[in-house]
């Protein structure tokens, strides 16, 4: 009996012992599984937020709403303001991984987060063209939280001040540079301005405004009036303007320079052109010798279309009102008596013709304070006459002379007039 219970127990043992390392083998086997499959789900995991990151990044992204802008300070990502919605931006390089969290921003040195941008295919344009003016020495120092836009519309809020010269002045704020471009900032968010030696540069004291009419190629000689010019002619001009490194104006930096908001160097121009006919053979021209002009057009004569051009800027004639014989004296330009109603008609309609322009150019130079009052109720800030000198601060925004040129102006005297 004793011998039976000790074969059972020794059979339970070795049971036991069986099953224990049966046990043993599975447990393994099962704790070797459950880390496969553990490594295989991390592997998936990364892979998918790496692909997931990859999907927002691009060299060049667009911002798909007001978001924050953060700074990198000792591995932390400090938020400093934020980026306006739609708003075109520039990626440094970088080596995507699933533990990509925020792109840095090329031009701004900021961060985004990756999941507030998408991949865009070309940056917006922005004008550099405020590189030509002369700085204001004077700076503003914004307050924290300002705001910066463009174009009426807020692009950037930082939380911290700014310390920045002033380039252009406004009414409502002031123009700094910040993020390499012209930005506003409303006097709301300035603290303060004071002055600062900026630059020692000569500004213009005056700006010669100078009036061509009608071009003729070479080999056309159809065009034999005292104000018709050679296409030799304008080009021993433009050379000049460019080998003496002209500034060429438009008429909105001309306002602003005479209301004393806008610096430019000494040697700057507005170059001006009458009517229309045939004013589509400057434009080849201007694009050569990247030159800046004004058409001050008949806008029911010709289509605006016919001079397109981005060195090409379009002002009113009048849209069919360079009729002489009107009204009476000199020409007898109907600026001068016809009914306020059809006077204003007009020039509001040759403002809508031609993009909102508000610069205009009597016909023949004639005027009267009736005339003005009706270019005021039109909409437009200036105008411009004949007059033979250069235009200064504190002239008449409405009474802007400018010097005439005609086929037998040498090159001599076209230096002398512009200098």
């Amino acid at each position: 009996m004793a011998r039976i219970r000790r074969r059972i127990k020794k059979k339970i043992i070795i049971f036991l012992v069986i099953f224990l390392i049966l046990v043993g083998i599975g447990t393994g086997v099962g704790v070797y599984l459950y880390k496969q499959h553990k490594e295989e789900l991390r592997i998936a995991y990364e892979k998918e937020m790496t692909e997931k990151v990859k999907s927002h990044y691009n060299d060049i992204v667009e911002v798909t709403k007001e978001t924050p802008l953060y700074e990198k300070v000792n591995n932390k990502y400090i938020e400093v303001g934020s980026i306006g919605t739609s708003e075109v931006i520039s990626l440094e390089e970088e080596k995507i991984t699933f533990e990509t969290k925020y792109f840095k921003i090329k031009e701004l040195g900021y961060y985004v987060k990756y999941q507030d941008v998408k991949k865009a295919e070309k940056l917006i344009e922005k004008s550099d063209r405020y590189k030509n003016y002369l700085l204001f020495n004077e700076n503003i120092v914004t307050k924290e939280n300002s705001r910066l836009l463009r174009d009426g519309k807020v692009v950037y809020t930082l939380k911290k001040s700014l310390d920045k010269p002033i380039i252009m002045k406004d009414d409502k704020g002031y123009y700094i540079e910040e993020f390499g471009e012209m930005l506003f900032v409303s006097k709301d968010d300035v603290e303060k301005t004071y002055k600062v030696n900026n630059t020692n540069a000569v500004e213009a004291s005056g700006i010669p405004v100078t009036v061509y009419h009608f071009i003729y190629l070479e080999g056309d000689k159809s065009c034999n009036e005292g104000i018709c010019h050679s296409e030799k002619q304008i080009k021993e001009h433009f050379n000049y303007l460019r080998n003496n490194k002209f500034f060429t104006m438009n008429t909105t930096e001309l306002r602003l320079y005479l209301e004393g908001k806008l610096r430019v160097p000494k040697k700057s121009i507005l170059i001006t052109i009458d009517d229309g006919a045939r004013a589509h053979n400057f434009v080849p021209l201007l694009e050569e010798y990247k030159i800046n002009a004004t058409l001050f057009l008949i806008s029911s004569w010709y289509p605006k279309s016919k001079f397109k051009s981005d060195y090409m800027e379009i002002a009113s004639h009048t849209h069919n009102l360079h009729t002489p014989g009107v009204c009476s004296g000199g020409q007898g330009s109907p600026l001068k008596c016809l009914d306020k109603t059809k006077l204003v008609a007009d020039l509001k309609k040759s403002r809508e013709t031609l993009d909102g322009t508000e610069a205009f150019c009597y016909p023949f130079y004639e005027y009267n304070d009736y005339a003005i009052s009706a270019l005021k109720e039109a909409g437009f800030k200036m105008a411009f006459m004949g007059g033979y000198r250069k235009a200064k601060r504190g002239d008449n925004l409405f009474l802007i002379p400018r010097i005439p040129l005609n086929r037998n102006t040498t090159l001599q005297q076209y230096a002398a007039y512009i200098n």
